[in-house]
């Protein structure tokens, strides 16, 4: 069995498709100042730090940009997707496990039909899976194996990534850390879609996983340049013609960490917030919505 913290982050980061990439349209905070994406966010008495991730690096992504260990050494607690520091594998284990296995004498080929099983199993075998071996896992859960497992060929690896890298430091320097959602949230974001919608995925991930390798090192690229235009069109493609889970993975959950964020605004301490890159980005960002709510976050 993966692991499946691993699973859920290697999806929201790496789903991908064939589209034209999406026009610039980031505004001036976004746009303004250095390679890197950062910003910081006053408040009256003290400052939040938002941070782009990339949840999964490969060593040769190190060592990381150092704006990123400037901010991390200036804030005095932490926040990021989710508690990273008080997380129980185990008991993360077996709530993926209730929830992404088939429990009522169905199977994944009887769920995505003949004709899109055969779709999906050839594309799997494409990429030396046996999809057959998933075959009692519910769709959503399928797609985030088959993920995890492709980033981990390219050798990308939840530890080398930005969250494992300062949740570290964080230890070290007996520095706080919260979460702005739990895992069950998150695997809820997943469970709860239509059948339909997770048959659809992941044909859609399956398709998208061929081409993985150069998707994965335009986002690489494009985030340590701070090409902010680039990072929105490539990890945007992921959800072309899923509009009804870009609203549940990227549009809800940024309207929740920016009213969280904007309370942060009101404390005494700096905070440094790390979040996927992509909810940094374009026009539904938290950046973008902070901007809205009356404050002015600057590029750093």
């Amino acid at each position: 069995m993966i692991r499946p913290l691993t699973a859920i982050l290697a999806l929201i980061a790496a789903v991908g498709a064939s589209c034209e990439p999406a026009a610039d349209t980031t505004t001036t905070a976004e746009r303004a100042s250095g390679a890197n994406v950062l910003w910081k966010v006053p408040g009256e008495s003290n400052s939040v730090y938002l941070l782009g991730s990339v949840h999964l690096l490969r060593e040769t992504d190190y060592p990381l940009p150092a704006a990123y260990e400037a901010v991390y050494a200036d804030a005095e607690k932490l926040f990021m997707e989710l508690d990273m520091d008080d997380i129980d594998m185990v008991a993360i284990a077996q709530s993926m496990l209730n929830a992404g296995m088939i429990v009522d004498g169905s199977s994944m080929p009887a769920l995505l039909g003949e004709e899109r099983w055969e779709q999906a199993r050839e594309m799997a075998a494409s990429l030396d899976l046996e999809l057959e071996r998933l075959a009692a896992l519910e769709p959503w859960f399928a797609a985030l194996t088959v993920i995890e497992l492709q980033m981990l060929k390219l050798g990308f690896d939840p530890k080398l990534g930005v969250e494992f890298h300062f949740l570290e430091r964080a230890r070290n320097d007996a520095k706080p850390i919260e979460g702005l959602e739990t895992v069950d949230e998150q695997v809820s974001f997943f469970d709860n879609m239509p059948m339909e919608t997770q048959s659809r995925f992941l044909v859609k991930t399956l398709e998208d996983a061929q081409d993985l390798e150069s998707g994965i090192g335009t986002i690489i690229s494009a985030w340590r340049e701070g090409d902010l235009a680039a990072l929105r069109g490539e990890m945007g493609k992921g959800f072309d013609g899923f509009p009804d889970v870009y609203d549940v993975l990227v549009l809800r959950r940024n309207q929740a960490w920016s009213k969280t964020i904007a309370a942060l605004l009101d404390d005494e301490d700096d905070y440094l917030v790390i979040v996927g890159a992509l909810h940094l980005v374009g026009p539904d960002s938290v950046v973008r919505m902070l901007h809205e709510m009356g404050y002015e976050p600057r590029r750093l």
